[in-house]
């Protein structure tokens, strides 16, 4: 959602701030802006709609003096993604950019109309810059401006604010959205996401809400917006490569990242194995002490469908009682949970606004929160009573894939976990669960580097070809079908549901004609009998399906064959055909794989 960067230090700021733009990329935009100081040490203010190239193109032989300069990628809420309303905006000296939401922008507005402010956008952030602009005029000092504006201002916010007359000031806050700081040679950064600025340093730490990151001529200084003493940074290093976050030999990053699934998995389980391979260490839930009478998981999108894996996992493997709830719609209900709960948020970056609004609203109520997240250092782990990460590295392309798998991967860890913790059902299990997750890189791995992908492309130009397309499974395969569903809309922009097979017969098996495809992934030995029946169901009523099966759960020759498997590993080797076939098919029909239309990396609004 958006995307912001700003710097101040010594190198030419407009192709700096530019590079940086196309590093958050993958965010979800639709028009984009730079503001800089110019070779007259005015500030010029350079926008464009549609993709950043766009404006590269609008600023082309431009070049800005060493100093402040802001950037953002927007993703239109308040008005069209026009020229118009992109960022930054301009009230007198003041400029801005923004992500989030202002709520109550109409009251604001209009107040400020009644002053003599004009307005030129139909966005909310145009009364952000106005009510620093009026402040500014009576104090005369940015970070003052910013810190009285503030209090005005209901909604979620990440600012970066510089002004023409202080040439050597750049200003950041933020609240409820995210906004990091980064610290390079003579220079910091603020940035949105991590991959911003890591062509230029590793060192960073996320700002903390309600506090101004105030840049000058002195430095840094960190100043709460209550007045409170001001704060001393705390950088750390990224343990990101920026080479991570480079396509190298692939043609998406989706594609790359798919193919980056076995080291994801990998990268999540180091160091949470004791020596010998006896048990599962995760040191990180010590401060939620003895295991929970009940498990609640609270998520959203593909992370909703690791939770469900993980509901399967725990139930098998221990006596605790798993729900699985959709952010969005839990964080608005009384809680009904038992005493001492786990209420656990998953999120791959860390900033989904319904997911840390659900996870407050369990804090609020008194249950231990656990975090399940990709991103050091992001809103959730600060906010949360303890964190699990997972260590899939920057995830670039929209549509999520290797942080999948490692969720799953996680899910699958704090499973082990509770069992070893809780009266086992099968301690035979539990041990033979850990064997087969240890063994799940190096078989994806081998997996994947022996695709037949030119039978994916026979399948994926099916799936072009049909006009509707549901995913059905039962089990461990019901969360498949509806995460292969959800990637093939996101990129493909195919109508597609998932459901569970048994549902078939509930109503959906009335879409069921020549011309619609079915997608069935099968994975779970014990359901899977049942799910031919409900395979055989759809042939007979002339529906086309497409089986993704191993010979254990086969009893013909399915349209893309897995290896044998044991266990849950299935669930990986199933997850890499649906993400490939979705990538393959959205190919095939020339979509923008990695920045799909309408949405956006992170959700940081609701």
């Amino acid at each position: 959602m958006c995307g912001i960067i700003g710097y101040i230090g010594p190198e030419e700021p407009v192709s700096l701030v530019l590079e940086a733009l196309s590093r958050l990329e993958y965010r979800g935009y639709d028009s984009a802006g730079v503001a800089y100081f110019d070779r007259e040490a005015k500030v010029d203010v350079v926008r464009a709609s549609g993709k950043l190239s766009n404006l590269a193109a609008l600023c082309q032989g431009r070049a800005g003096l060493p100093g402040p300069a802001i950037g953002h990628i927007r993703w239109a809420t308040h008005g069209a993604p026009t020229e118009e309303n992109a960022h930054p905006h301009r009230s007198g000296p003041i400029v801005v950019v923004h992500n989030g939401i202002i709520e109550n922008d109409r009251e604001l507005r209009k107040s400020l109309s009644s002053e003599g402010f004009s307005f030129s956008s139909e966005t909310d952030t145009e009364v952000v810059a106005h009510l620093v602009h009026r402040h500014y005029r009576t104090t005369g000092s940015l970070p003052e401006a910013v810190r009285l504006a503030l209090r005005e201002i209901a909604g979620s916010y990440a600012l970066a604010v510089l002004c023409e007359e202080r040439p050597g000031e750049l200003v950041g806050v933020r609240r409820g959205a995210p906004l990091l700081l980064g610290e390079g040679e003579n220079a910091y950064f603020l940035a949105s996401d991590v991959p911003a600025f890591l062509k230029w340093t590793r060192k960073m730490m996320p700002l903390p809400p309600d506090v101004i990151a105030a840049i000058g001529p002195d430095g840094l200084a960190l100043l709460p917006v209550d007045g409170s003493p001001p704060l001393v940074p705390l950088f750390e290093e990224v343990p990101w490569d920026p080479v991570a976050a480079e396509k190298g030999h692939y043609r998406h990053f989706m594609e790359k990242e798919i193919f980056e699934g076995p080291r994801a998995i990998m990268d999540t389980l180091e160091g949470r194995i004791a020596p010998g391979h006896g048990r599962v260490m995760l040191s990180e839930l010590a401060r939620l002490g003895p295991s929970p009478p009940e498990l609640v998981f609270v998520a959203c999108g593909t992370s909703y469908h690791a939770a469900l894996l993980g509901r399967q996992f725990i139930e098998s493997l221990s006596d605790i009682p798993v729900r699985v709830e959709i952010a969005s719609e839990f964080r608005y209900r009384p809680l009904r949970i038992r005493k001492g709960a786990w209420v656990v948020g998953i999120t791959q970056s860390g900033e989904t606004a319904d997911t840390l609004g659900a996870l407050d609203h369990a804090r609020r109520e008194g249950y231990l929160t656990l975090a399940v997240t990709n991103v050091p250092g992001s809103s959730i782990t600060r906010e949360a009573s303890a964190t699990l990460l997972t260590r899939a590295g920057p995830e670039i392309g929209v549509a999520s894939t290797k942080a999948f798998v490692a969720q799953i991967t996680a899910v699958w860890l704090l499973a082990l976990h509770l069992a070893r913790r809780t009266a086992l059902r099968e301690e035979e299990g539990s041990k033979k669960a850990l064997e087969i997750l240890l063994k799940s890189p190096a078989r994806l791995e081998g997996f994947l580097g022996a695709l037949d992908l030119g039978t994916i492309d026979g399948l994926a130009e099916k799936v072009a070809a049909s006009r509707f397309v549901i995913f059905i499974g039962r089990g461990l395969d019901y969360p498949l079908a509806i995460e292969g569903a959800l990637k093939l809309k996101e990129i493909t922009y195919r109508p597609a549901d998932g459901y569970p097979g048994g549902e078939l017969k509930h109503g959906p098996i009335a879409l069921i004609e020549p011309g619609v495809l079915v997608v069935a992934p099968l994975v779970d030995p014990d359901l899977s009998a049942k799910e031919w029946s409900n395979i055989r169901e759809v042939e007979a009523r002339g529906g086309t399906v497409l089986t993704i099966a191993s010979p254990e759960t086969a009893p013909v020759l399915p349209a893309y064959p897995l290896p044998a498997t044991e266990g849950w590993e299935g669930v990986f080797f199933a997850t890499a055909i649906l993400q490939l076939l979705s990538y393959r098919t959205a190919v095939l029909m020339g979509n923008d794989v990695d920045q799909p239309r309408n949405l956006a990396k992170s959700v940081t609004v609701e």
